[in-house]
């Protein structure tokens, strides 16, 4: 005798549509920042994935709303601050009324990780793990001139000239005499003093690489990379 075939249940019907106007349900957190509550964000149903996964594009009342910090994270991680994924759960129909978004009680910051070369990097401007990378200008190239005389350790052997096609080894004796103004130029950064062919010649920073000896090859590295990136 034939099997009958069971009859496959109709998918459940999605709770909220595109274009639903929604707040998050109070107690709600951050899936990627535990210590951020999403309670009481509003926002506008933008896209649907299957039946109970909803996109939401936050309104700018809730925007201006919400924590400061929860931006910054966004903006470090790449993540657009303005829109979220949550599960319908989470959600209730907006039904107007004034916002009552829930707020951190404490901001738990990670500690920065010397094995991150964006920490790091953070370490020479004594941020925290909150703040994204500056952006180069003359005062943080400032602080990073600070942060270097006093954890490069001089002189040491380093190659400069390879991305012009013709390496040369050098000796890296100093930023510069230590009574004068810092050595530092807004195209190019950071100068160096390095001896090349026993001539005392000056040259960025950001073009050593190949430093010899730690703390130097990765202080020097760190801040190449900041440079070129963050220009």
């Amino acid at each position: 005798m034939a099997k009958r075939k069971k009859k496959r249940k109709s998918p459940a019907p999605s709770r909220f549509a595109v274009g639903d106007r929604i707040r998050v349900k109070q107690g709600v957190q951050d899936i990627d920042y535990p210590d951020m509550p999403l309670g009481g964000w509003a926002g506008t149903i933008c896209e649907v994935q299957g039946t109970d996964t909803f996109t939401i594009r936050w309104s700018r009342e809730t925007l201006d709303a919400i924590h400061p910090v929860f931006k910054k994270r966004c903006e470090i991680d790449g993540l657009d601050p303005e829109e979220y994924v949550l599960a319908g759960d989470d959600l209730e129909p907006d039904t107007g009324g004034p916002l009552t978004i829930e707020h951190p009680k404490k901001i738990e910051t990670k500690p920065l990780s010397p094995k991150d070369q964006d920490d790091r990097v953070r370490m020479a401007f004594a941020l925290t793990s909150n703040d994204p990378l500056p952006d180069v200008d003359r005062e943080m190239l400032l602080k990073y001139h600070a942060y270097l005389s006093k954890n490069l350790s001089f002189p040491f052997q380093a190659e400069h000239g390879a991305e012009y096609g013709h390496p040369a080894r050098v000796k890296v004796v100093g930023l510069g005499d230590p009574g004068d103004e810092p050595m530092i130029d807004d195209k190019y950064g950071i100068l160096c003093d390095v001896r090349l062919e026993g001539t005392i010649v000056t040259v960025p920073l950001g073009e050593i690489e190949d430093a010899k000896g730690k703390p130097n090859r990765q202080l020097v590295s760190d801040y190449s990379y900041w440079f070129w990136n963050w220009r």
